[in-house]
């Protein structure tokens, strides 16, 4: 049976600058894969990624989602992509002059306006919490170091609980411990069917989550294939960028199913209260438990007043 792509890219030539930073690139996510494009510093993944998203255009070739070119789409139809999607950047992208919580809630306020305070709030407390971040999100982002940044960049792509995700180098700035707390949100989207699109040089992340790897140099598409096909990969080339991927014969799940990530994954599919163990915040509400502002969110008021937000 024929399947039509989540995403696909058709000869993607892409430029940065005045180099060509993407030649001949044809490769293709399907519905509830997770997609590594692995490679070195300079070999394109970043614009491999972003061209995908439709952040950046190609030079030559096009760039499908669900068999709809997306130079062709209507507004309506490119509205209705940046809905279902999502993206984390490399470097977090957050708006300056915005808190964190306004950082969070941005995506929602633009493609979700029907949702009522209690609504953004929950979700906006919810992907901060999976994703580790524990503290005020009335702070702006100069105030925290690049790895807070970075989760807060992460759990920006999760407030809609996007049916595609885009993760470039997600765990770039990450201490161990949050970069298995990334794997586990991945695995999380997995199990519930998500398209996960990662860029990642690191072979253990690759080994617990990819469905196919692709490997860049240059450029260019070096080698494309399964997980199993990429694991038993042997031109050195591509080993140098690949690592060791490990064979394996299943995803590991306990981990993240006994975690947050798996509760996470529970507390969105039936749209449920807190998430267990929810730690303590001294943030946005004055020092009350988190996991109790959200069990109160049917009378809240939402986000935070404007006279308890960060000025402009």
């Amino acid at each position: 049976m024929d399947r039509t792509p989540e995403i696909e890219l058709r000869g993607i030539r892409a430029l940065r600058g005045n180099y060509e930073a993407l030649l001949d690139i044809n490769l293709s996510l399907f519905a509830g894969e997770t997609l590594f494009a692995m490679g070195g510093a300079g070999s394109g993944k970043s614009v491999l990624i972003k061209t995908a998203a439709g952040i950046t255009l190609p030079a030559e070739g096009e760039v499908l989602f669900r068999g709809k070119s997306m130079a062709k789409m209507s507004e309506r139809e490119e509205a209705a992509f940046r809905k279902a999607s999502g993206f984390v950047f490399q470097d977090a992208a957050l708006w300056a002059n915005l808190t964190l919580y306004d950082n969070l809630a941005l995506s929602a306020r633009l493609h979700s306006p029907e949702w009522s305070k209690a609504e953004l709030d929950r979700a906006v407390r919810r992907a901060a919490e999976v994703v580790g971040y524990e503290d005020d999100l009335r702070v702006r982002p100069v105030e925290l170091s690049a790895g807070e940044r970075k989760l807060i960049g992460l759990a920006r792509g999760l407030v809609l609980d996007p049916e595609l995700l885009f993760m470039d180098d997600p765990t770039a700035e990450l201490d161990e411990a949050s970069a298995a707390r990334v794997f586990d949100i991945v695995d999380a989207l997995k199990a519930r069917g998500r398209s996960v699109f990662v860029t990642s040089g690191v072979s253990d992340f690759a080994s617990r989550c990819a469905d196919r790897v692709a490997a860049l140099i240059g450029g260019r598409l070096a080698a494309w294939g399964s997980y199993a096909e990429a694991a038993a990969w042997t031109d050195p080339s591509v080993r140098l960028v690949t690592g060791r991927l490990k064979s394996r014969s299943s995803t590991p799940k306990q981990d993240w199913e006994e975690g947050l990530a798996g509760a996470w994954a529970a507390a969105i599919a039936e749209d449920s209260g807190p998430l267990p163990d929810a730690a303590s915040s001294e943030g946005d509400r004055g020092g009350e438990v988190l996991g109790d502002i959200i069990n109160d969110l049917a009378g809240d008021e939402g986000e935070p007043s404007d006279e308890n937000k960060d000025g402009s």
